[in-house]
């Protein structure tokens, strides 16, 4: 199959010098960078075309940002809110008693997510100005993460 001459403009010919070519023998003599750019731009496409795992777990960004999980719920009066402002938790730690629900806030201009480290829950894409809010019914530590910036870190403690 052809390729075709309707190639953007910053592809140099390397379409046609590439057409034929089905071995590396059959490679035409051709710059190394010409050859490099060639290499990366098969490389750009098949990346682009290649379905892509979420941060989290191998989650598919589909179920990152599924609704809800069932075991969390908007509460009215949370015993602790933490808030996501300049891409950090705070405050952090929390510590609250088993039973009580956390509300967390996105104070930030950009999506976050609050999903734990032992996938005991996961808020999901949580947009800009959004909250969400979990009940921990087991006492225990519980630290946490979003999934878009691993460097953000927080940790419940229920007691």
């Amino acid at each position: 199959m052809h390729i075709g001459t309707r190639l953007p403009f910053w592809s140099f010919g390397i379409h046609r010098k590439l057409a034929h070519v089905t071995s590396l023998e059959d490679l035409p003599d051709m710059k190394p960078v010409s050859f490099l750019f060639a290499v990366a731009l098969v490389g750009a496409a098949t990346f682009a075309a290649a379905p892509h795992r979420g941060f989290a777990r191998g989650r598919t960004t589909a179920q990152l940002a599924s609704p809800i999980p069932a075991s969390s719920t908007v509460d009215a009066s949370p015993a602790a809110v933490v808030d996501t402002k300049n891409y950090a938790y705070a405050p952090d730690p929390v510590t609250i008693k088993t039973g009580e629900t956390v509300l967390f806030k996105n104070s930030d201009a950009v999506a976050h997510t609050v999903a734990a480290d032992d996938a005991s829950f996961d808020s999901g894409e949580m947009a800009a100005n959004a909250s969400w809010s979990h009940t921990f019914a087991k006492a225990g530590t519980f630290t946490y993460y979003c999934a878009y910036h691993r460097y953000m870190r927080g940790t419940v403690i229920v007691e």
